[in-house]
């Protein structure tokens, strides 16, 4: 009876998977689906899609873990939620994990991530990186290796970097992170211990062994 109901399981191609915490329905679609492990994972092959409210994942494969509901997507991997009304978070990367409870991810394989605002269309901040982590419901977002953001006409760059994408305010430290500035007045590039930048108020703070060099551009 067992094997039979194994067998069944192979052949079926939509799965639904109910969350513990919070109960909400998890759906996870794909062409193809293996029961690995005693039911312990069960891997979706063939453009997967997983959407749980606003989360939108798809990938090549998806493994999803059943004691600590979690899911890993490779290949090709295309995250999008929306934190708020208007508000979209769209990330790509090679490797996603995902923890369906708390809605934590890490993101790694030239990871790229981008907050848009749907009502202004050139409000949008790009951030990359090593390792880029969301920590769901917190709004808030963690760059290990390589940080960098790019808003406008300003490109910062960093060990690390973090963000919080519902005050827009970004902090990069580590290997002394540099601003870079070029618009029609002026080019410059600034160094400092760390460096803050207040997106909405277009401040920027940069503090410890602060550099500046900056070349004023003809008219």
């Amino acid at each position: 009876m067992k094997k039979s109901i194994l067998l069944f399981l192979l052949f079926v191609f939509v799965s639904t998977v109910i969350a513990e915490k919070p109960k909400q329905l998890v759906n996870i679609t794909g062409e193809r689906m293996e029961v690995l492990e005693r039911g312990e994972i069960t891997r979706f092959l063939g453009n997967v899609k997983l959407v749980k409210g606003k989360d939108v994942i798809t990938s090549d494969t998806m493994e999803h873990y059943e004691k600590k509901n979690y899911v890993i997507g490779k290949g090709n991997v295309h995250f999008t939620t929306y934190p708020g009304e208007s508000i979209k978070l769209e990330a790509f990367s090679n490797q996603l994990t995902y923890n369906v409870n708390s809605k934590k991810s890490v993101l790694t394989g030239n990871p790229k991530l981008i907050r848009i605002d749907e009502e202004n269309s050139e409000d949008r901040v790009k951030i990359e990186g090593e390792v880029i982590k969301l920590f769901g419901n917190e709004k808030k977002v963690h760059v290990e290796g390589n940080a960098r953001v790019e808003h406008r006409e300003i490109t910062a760059a960093g060990k690390f970097l973090d963000y919080d994408y519902e005050t827009k305010k970004v902090v990069l430290y580590g290997d002394s992170p540099h601003i870079y500035q070029n618009n029609e007045q002026v080019k410059g590039n600034y160094s400092a211990e760390i460096i803050t930048i207040f997106i909405d108020e277009e401040r920027i703070i940069m503090e410890g062994n602060v550099k500046a060099f900056i070349y004023p551009k003809n008219r």
